[in-house]
């Protein structure tokens, strides 16, 4: 049976940092917590569906004592286990402090981090911050990812390296608290562009018990998605990501991303009564929102999927995944805009 990559959890929706391109909108005032005692829940049904869990936030560090509990109960039951940070909670005038943390989460059992940065973050918090806890994370022998996004602003070729470490970096969505910023820092496709979807088989719980398919761009889903799960107050864990694993729609996601599924679309008359097409895209998400956040669409797609041409697409892309050699066709050249007015 099909397995999610990982499953995280929105611990706080709290984080030191206001960072403008936040698809979380996390900020030191923002609030939501989720409690202790709901997590180690959690990871007793998150055994059963994956082998990861990875504790995000806002900034989850902020309880660091209650994560390094719940890191010790993940491992306990057979689970990998990352956290994503955005090095708010470091200082290079307390490293003695970030030290015994880092160590404390590597005797916890911690098996990764990934650091959070880039421009924006380093508007809110010194670089020199982040690259003690790259070092430290480096030090006590816990992998890393480092990880970005990139506006259109930044000039090409993004950096692979950062903190003498690799570095991953994607295109800014304009979703959440980058909805507020200027239209120069969103690429523009003028058509739906290329590629699969690697988060749509990597489902979040948020602290209200809302449980999304991705991290981010579904939460702004409208309630009707299939990228909504379900609600861990309404229904069990358990029921919410059994249901979720048992879509093809998201699997086709994943497989051949929306512009896939838009191109499986849009000859139906489906397509041409209730698809509005944009007349630039900034992301894959765009693409993907607007046909989940339409039910029509949605059961259109479930029909295709169901015909002989969509079984036979799906299962060719089944077969690519496999073997190993998934290749995402080239995206279109963006085209910058001329005017300030928002992508999303």
């Amino acid at each position: 049976m099909l397995q999610y990559q990982t499953i995280g959890f929105v611990y706080t929706r709290t984080c030191p940092l206001s960072c403008r391109h936040c698809i979380i909108e996390s900020s030191p005032k923002a609030q939501g917590k989720m409690s202790k005692r709901a997590a180690e829940q959690y990871l007793t049904t998150i055994a059963r569906f994956s082998k990861q869990v990875c504790f995000s936030g806002g900034e989850a560090l902020l309880y660091y004592h209650e994560v390094v509990d719940l890191i010790r109960t993940a491992k306990s039951l057979g689970l990998l286990t990352s956290v994503v940070s955005g090095a708010g909670w470091v200082r290079t005038d307390k490293a003695h402090i970030a030290r015994e943390r880092v160590l404390g989460l590597k005797n916890a059992g911690l098996d990764s981090v990934c650091l959070s940065w880039d421009q924006y973050h380093e508007e809110f918090s010194p670089r020199e911050n982040a690259e003690l806890l790259a070092a430290l994370v480096v030090e006590h022998g816990i992998a890393l990812t480092i990880r970005g996004v990139a506006p259109a602003t930044q000039p090409k070729p993004y950096p692979t390296y950062m903190f003498d470490q690799p570095a991953e970096f994607r295109n800014l969505v304009q979703l959440g608290s980058a909805r507020q910023l200027p239209a120069a820092h969103f690429f523009a496709f003028e058509e739906p562009p290329y590629g699969t979807c690697d988060t749509v088989l990597s489902p979040v719980i948020e602290p209200d018990g809302n449980v999304y398919a991705c991290c981010g761009p579904s939460r702004f889903s409208h309630e009707s998605s299939p990228l909504v799960l379900g609600n861990t107050n309404e229904e069990t864990l358990d029921a919410i990501l059994d249901r979720g694993m048992r879509d093809p729609l998201l699997r086709a996601l994943n497989l051949v991303g929306p512009r896939g599924l838009y191109e499986l679309l849009k000859a139906t008359p489906e397509y041409a009564q209730f698809f509005r097409k944009r007349d630039h895209y900034g992301s894959i998400c765009n693409v993907c929102m607007d046909m989940t956040d339409v039910p029509e669409i949605v059961a259109a797609l479930r029909a295709r999927m169901s015909d002989m041409e969509g079984k036979a697409m799906l299962a060719a892309a089944e077969i690519r995944h496999k073997l190993g050699r998934v290749q995402n066709l080239p995206a279109p050249a963006p085209r910058k805009l001329q005017e300030a007015h928002h992508v999303g």
